[in-house]
């Protein structure tokens, strides 16, 4: 049964205490043993923190020692420990530090070199990307977006398939030198993809309101954590590439 409409969430709390030679009464005992120290707004408000004290550290270096060079590896090395961080069975608080400092140096990159043609659009995409993230909290608070299972079900769906199609467009970029954004229409499927990263943010309000409510154990902050800062940046990304066609045309 699922327990959160966050998938990430069900599989990790379930981590531990599913064993073909556990009966009902271990199971309980290493359920309570989990939750004897429950999750709460504050720690993961901390870790939130943490993370992005990471993402800027990363950015920041990338930025004053001029590593613009290593964006790009980067890129490939944060999504090895994004998806190592999502689908281990264990919390791993190092792995998702690590994926917060890469993908620093992955955005401080591509945000010089988006800076290089276009003065002031980094600046610019920075404040869009609070901007929006405030209205989705807005949003989640009051109720205006409603996180349920069939809102839940779109969103994975359009997630999957937008994943499959950046891969698509960055091998043909990469290797053809041919990239959908290059297009006239190019503009639509990146303000689609401004508008998927930031709904995608109200998946992460709900999971850590629902945790915090039932009591998930406290290491559960750091998914939310590690959740709620890959979308933000997923979304500066998007906001960066969109104020980039907008700034070519």
């Amino acid at each position: 049964m699922a327990i959160s409409h966050n998938p990430v969430f069900n599989q990790s709390l379930r981590t531990g205490l599913q064993s073909a030679s556990m009966d009902q009464a271990q199971v309980d005992s290493e359920f309570s043993k989990l939750t004897s120290a429950p999750m709460t707004m504050e720690g993961t408000a901390s870790k939130v923190i943490f993370m992005f004290v990471g993402v800027l550290a990363g950015a920041g270096a990338t930025w004053f020692f001029d590593l613009v060079s290593l964006a790009f590896p980067a890129m490939f090395v944060g999504l090895g420990l994004g998806l190592w961080a999502t689908f281990s069975k264990r919390v791993r608080p190092g792995v998702m530090m690590a994926y917060a400092l890469v993908q620093g140096v992955f955005i401080g990159g591509i945000s010089m070199i988006f800076e290089a043609l276009y003065p002031g659009i980094a600046q610019t995409a920075v404040i869009g990307t609070l901007a929006t993230a405030g209205a989705m909290f807005a949003a989640y608070r009051f109720g205006w977006v409603k996180v349920d299972a069939r809102f839940t079900r779109i969103m994975m769906f359009s997630i999957l398939g937008y994943g499959a199609f950046a891969l698509v467009n960055l091998g043909f970029a990469m290797f053809a030198g041919i990239s959908v954004y290059s297009t006239s229409f190019g503009w639509l499927i990146a303000a689609f993809g401004v508008g998927l990263a930031a709904f995608t943010l109200n998946l992460d309000f709900e999971a850590i309101s629902q945790g915090v409510a039932q009591r998930w154990p406290q290491e559960m902050e750091w998914r939310a954590a590690f959740g709620l800062t890959a979308s933000l940046i997923w979304l500066y990304v998007e906001i960066l590439r969109l104020l980039a066609i907008f700034n070519r045309d």
